[in-house]
């Protein structure tokens, strides 16, 4: 990872590991870095059109549960895990790497969240849902050790076409 001259991430394909992944919860603070994420136009933290949101609007995604994503102490994306509504044990992940960032850094990223997860909490069930437009973020779930429950299609407007979710779930202790 190096910082290019206007100080933006520059992450080259055969780019390594980070060795310490980290995060924080969410504050103004860190308001100009995840702006900037947003005008990636693949962006898709909690939205279908991160390129097109207001700064409000960017604002209202943003709650007690979103954490910025630091590699070797350089945020490069948000995450937010919470309990399902109702189910003890069960969570909903919602996570985004900046674009620059290689597919094996969003797959060590997922296994340090969900292994901090793990260490926290009794966790029997973790969901994660990627829209159908999000090629990047499937490919991501699908080489992952997690099991495709289905699609809710037809759900979201998305460049013309109303497309939907796929859903992938990771289990512990259910046999």
């Amino acid at each position: 990872m190096t910082a290019a001259a206007d100080g933006a991430l520059a992450v080259t394909e055969d780019a390594y590991v980070p060795d310490r992944w980290s995060a924080h919860p969410y504050t103004e603070a860190d308001l100009p870095t995840v702006l900037a994420f947003f005008t990636e136009p693949d962006f898709y933290f909690r939205t279908v059109h991160p390129g097109l949101a207001a700064e409000a609007e960017i604002v209202a995604l943003l709650d007690e549960d979103t954490r910025v994503l630091c590699a070797d102490g350089e945020p490069v994306g948000l995450y937010a895990m919470a309990p399902t509504d109702g189910v003890s044990a069960h969570y909903e992940l919602d996570f985004r790497l900046r674009h620059c960032a290689p597919d094996t850094w969003w797959t060590a990223a997922y296994r340090e969240i969900e292994a901090g997860l793990r260490e926290r909490t009794e966790a029997v069930r973790l969901t994660v849902t990627a829209g159908e437009f999000d090629s990047r973020l499937l490919g991501i779930l699908r080489g992952l050790p997690l099991t495709e429950e289905g699609v809710l299609e037809h759900v979201v407007l998305h460049r013309g076409r109303y497309r939907g979710y796929h859903h992938f779930v990771q289990l512990w202790g259910v046999e």
